[in-house]
């Protein structure tokens, strides 16, 4: 690669006001060109690419601090190949001092500075060095340095310019690391709910089908052999299966990645499902539904559909006195249908009820009624708003709650 050469000597330098005026000028290109790019190392080769077209040097770089480590995230020029991605261990350097005492260092003649450039060929070719601090509240965070393979390449003027630059970019540098640092933890979140609902998906379908079998083949097994538990079983499988798939919404959700089907649903049928499913599992509640003869059909996803309504099930439940009559309805109402479930329980807190459906909120009053984790309402709202729903919750007069949901009511252009 051929090594750029300085401008002639012949080429007038700029005046003050130019250099004042070029030198806010690519301030300005930096930090637009940072604040439509979220990419950290896209942001640092911007810089270096617009400085490049006011200060003449030959290659820079970018460095950031890793624990003890600077590691170069950026670099241009002939030497930007060996450069990018060398680590500098914390310690008696020339770039470490400039990070730690957050000062610029200027070197005219690095032979006789004594001063040895990291990578074979710039070790022999680059003769000028100069590095600038990126610092955040008062404490450096990385280097910006320009060098040149001719002798005395950099003014003072030069000092202050690329001074002013690396300071420019410890905003962008701060903000586009917590970004990646949120994407990284955002990331591992998504994995661990993820493992985790799966690894309890597993589990739990091997236990309720086996229980299943024994209670199906019990009678023709020897007597000495214990009789199967009776629904409780059941029961205690289902909440934690239902945890698992809470969690995946949940992953979902918060990644932003929830996009539901619009699937033709027959209300009927998942309401009956539904409360198959929790009277077992709460026997000691009854359980009624009530259902218009002519209730439209919905658009949604029916699994998900019978994930709130379970929770909703579930909720009622656990903060309703046993023998408490727990009800579903279903109506045809305003270009949809609605579905409510009403309890005869302690009611709702008093202020605004949408902080129920907050994420991980929960009542003080009900968390010393019934355990529970703070994500089923939250879930419920995701999922019926992904269908393009709404969801609510108000109180019962003279006691209780009512949880309900609206769904879109199938229209014949849907129907292909």
């Amino acid at each position: 690669m051929p090594v750029p050469q300085p401008p002639s000597q012949a080429a007038s330098a700029p005046s003050v006001d130019e250099r004042t005026l070029a030198t806010a000028a690519l301030v300005l290109e930096i930090t637009t060109a940072a604040a439509g790019e979220l990419d950290l190392d896209a942001i640092l080769h911007a810089a270096l690419d617009r400085l490049h077209a006011v200060v003449w040097f030959t290659g820079g770089s970018i460095a950031l601090v890793d624990g003890d480590d600077l590691v170069i995230r950026a670099a241009t020029g002939p030497f930007q190949k060996e450069a990018l991605g060398q680590r500098l261990a914390r310690g008696p350097s020339r770039s470490w001092t400039v990070v730690e005492t957050l000062g610029s260092v200027r070197v005219d003649d690095v032979e006789a500075a004594g001063l040895r450039m990291t990578g074979p060929e710039a070790s022999t070719a680059v003769r000028s060095w100069l590095a600038v601090p990126i610092e955040r509240r008062g404490i450096g965070i990385g280097l910006l340095e320009v060098d040149s393979t001719a002798p005395g390449a950099f003014s003072e003027a030069d000092q202050v310019l690329v001074a002013t630059v690396g300071r420019t970019l410890a905003g962008p540098v701060d903000l586009a690391a917590r970004y990646a640092a949120e994407q990284r933890a955002t990331q591992l979140r998504d994995a661990f709910t993820g493992v985790v609902s799966h690894e309890l998906r597993t589990p739990i379908t091997t236990i309720y089908g086996m229980s299943q079998v024994l209670r199906q083949r019990h009678q023709t097994m020897a007597p000495e052999y214990p009789a199967p538990g009776d629904h409780r079983d059941r029961g205690r499988s289902r909440p934690i299966a239902s945890i698992g798939r809470d969690l995946l919404v949940l992953s979902r959700a918060e990644g932003g990645r929830l996009s539901l089907a619009q699937d033709p649903l027959v209300l009927g049928h998942i309401i009956r499902r539904a409360l198959k499913d929790e009277s077992a599992r709460w026997p000691s509640h009854r359980f009624e539904s009530h259902v218009a003869p002519r209730l439209p059909m919905v658009l949604g996803e029916d699994l998900h559909v019978g994930q709130v309504l379970q929770n909703l099930l579930s909720n009622a439940a656990k903060y309703s006195p046993t023998g408490s009559l727990i009800e579903v309805s279903a109506d045809d109402e305003a270009d949809g249908a609605t579905i409510r479930v009403l309890d005869e329980g302690s009611g709702l807190p008093p202020g605004d009820p949408t902080r129920l459906f907050d994420l991980f909120y929960r009542d003080p009053g009900a968390a010393r009624q019934a355990t529970g984790a703070g994500i089923g309402l939250f879930v419920c709202r995701q999922l019926v708003e992904g269908m393009g729903g709404r969801v609510w919750a108000r109180p019962r007069k003279p006691r209780g709650a009512q949880f309900g949901f609206w769904l879109l009511a199938l229209r014949e252009e849907d129907i292909d």
